[in-house]
């Protein structure tokens, strides 16, 4: 073979395979779930086909803080993940309260209540929106004392719903040529080569649901889920004690200054609350409900909200491609804590 043609027939070779990599990656849709990311699933099979809900310009604020508002949300990815679809914003829309978000991972909270705008223009209400498998790795190691706080009254905030249309619009999952993950196909290549032999290296797991009208993937009887929902089965008793502790401790910060007053909106693990449709027997049951149940803060009890809802037959309240919520779950979650705020007389 001449170099001439042995060049040509390695670029051809070249080529094609790019042209495969982008034609798979055409196939499989632009990645947008976190769960077919990590899982390395194809979006064709487990992505959202009803549009969602999405706020352009938002009603709620998000970043770094700096003017006054009615209430701060302190939150992981459901209070921060994408701001235009959040709960926050149909809480606003509902209220007409000022609400602003910061991301708990990046504040101390003993700077937070010490800053200057929390001292001068302290939030009528703090909001503490986490998911569920992390309440016994982040607040069971938060140290103080379990005694209860007396409660105190505070002004209630006034309902005042927006009069005007809102600024929503519906959102579809990504579609655009320029948003493929090139990469990604060989990935997918691997990971389901290895998941046809029972070698499962991924943080997913695809389960089979009894019912089929959960979800608006293209296969509505399965979705996926985080593998890390697992680590529920190792905890203990004492585990649960000091979780609550944690939560009381947060509350105690917050509420030092006697004019902010502290709840909490836990976020289920997605298998949590799918549970009962679940197929697959190995998935632990949550401690949720029971946590809950003696919690010392008031929470929106968002796993009750939630659970009423999925066994009416609300589609994507979780998405099926994601650990989050839908549009329908984000709407529940504003409903249950505005409810939470008038039924402890913190609003009207």
């Amino acid at each position: 073979m001449s170099p001439k043609l042995f060049t040509k027939l390695i670029l051809g070779v070249a080529l094609s395979t790019v042209i495969a990599s982008w034609v798979l990656a055409w196939w499989l849709e632009p990645l947008y779930g976190d769960l077919t990311r990590i899982g390395s699933h194809a979006e064709r099979d487990y992505g959202w086909n009803e549009p969602m809900i999405e706020f352009r310009p938002l009603l709620s604020t998000y970043g770094e803080w700096r003017n006054p508002v009615d209430i701060l949300v302190l939150g992981d990815s459901f209070a921060n993940l994408r701001p235009h679809h959040q709960w926050q914003n149909w809480l606003a829309a509902r209220t007409g309260w000022r609400i602003h978000t910061l991301d708990k991972h990046f504040i101390d909270i003993d700077q937070l209540v010490s800053s200057n705008i929390y001292k001068k223009h302290p939030p009528r209400i703090v909001i503490w929106n986490n998911i569920e498998r992390d309440m016994k790795d982040e607040y069971s190691q938060i140290e103080g004392p379990c005694t209860k706080i007396q409660h105190f009254s505070i002004d209630k905030l006034l309902i005042q719903p927006t009069t005007s249309k809102l600024p929503i619009k519906p959102h579809y999952r990504p579609s655009s040529i320029s948003e493929l993950n090139i990469g990604f196909p060989r990935i997918w290549a691997i990971r389901s080569l290895t998941r046809n032999v029972s070698i499962d290296t991924s943080e997913t797991s695809i389960v089979k649901l009894s019912r089929n009208d959960l979800f608006s993937n293209r296969f509505p009887s399965t979705t996926l889920i985080y593998n890390r929902d697992f680590t529920r089965s190792r905890w203990k008793s004492t585990d649960i004690d000091r979780i609550r502790c944690g939560y009381l401790n947060l509350a105690r910060k917050f509420e030092s200054n006697r004019l902010t007053r502290f709840v909490t909106a836990i976020a289920p693990d997605k298998s949590s609350i799918y549970l009962p449709y679940i197929k697959y027997q190995g998935i632990p049951t949550s401690h949720l409900s029971g946590i809950l149940g003696l919690f010392p803060v008031p929470d929106a009890r968002l796993d009750i909200a939630l659970s009423k809802a999925i066994a009416s037959g609300a589609r994507d309240v979780y998405m099926p491609n994601d650990t989050h919520w839908g549009t329908r779950g984000h709407r529940l979650a504003a409903d249950a804590v505005l409810e939470l705020l008038v039924n402890e007389g913190l609003a009207e």
